[in-house]
This record gives structure tokens, C-alpha cells and sequence, in this order.
């Protein structure tokens, strides 16, 4: 029996994740849902991966597009 090499990528880092969102956004015109969807990721998950301003504009985007329940309450 041969023993085969099983290699395992590391997990990508918030940087990482960060840099690509902004490239697919900003360089490829793609939107925040749509890259949760080719990547197959739940946007709520990936709003647990991120922070900041990219966090917001992704849970505003699944907001509007009815993909995550609103978490913000109207003014009166």
C-alpha cells in the first residue's frame, strides 16, 4: 500500500478576504451577494468573518435583496 501526500491549503485571512471582496467589487463591478454566491458562502457567515465598513455595505446589500432579516429599526 502507497501512502499519498495530502496537502491542506491554509485558510484565507481577513486581509485576504478583504482585499479580494474590494477587487471583485470595485475592479469587476460584481456585487457583495454575488460573491457570496459564487464563493457558496451564507453572507451571514461571511459577516461573522469581516468588520468594519465591508461588513456594513455587505449586511446592507442582503438587507435590501431580502437575503438576511433587517436588524435595524425605523425612525420615528
Amino acid at each position: 500500500m502507497t501512502k499519498e501526500k495530502i496537502t491542506i491549503n491554509p485558510a484565507i485571512t481577513k486581509e485576504q478576504l478583504r482585499f479580494e471582496v474590494d477587487k471583485l467589487v470595485y475592479g469587476d463591478g460584481m456585487t457583495y451577494t454575488e460573491i457570496c454566491e459564487r464563493k457558496e458562502i451564507d453572507p451571514e457567515d461571511m459577516a461573522k468573518l469581516i468588520k468594519g465598513p465591508l461588513k456594513s455595505k455587505l449586511e446592507v446589500e442582503a438587507m435590501d435583496r431580502n437575503i438576511i432579516k433587517r436588524t435595524t429599526s425605523k425612525l420615528y
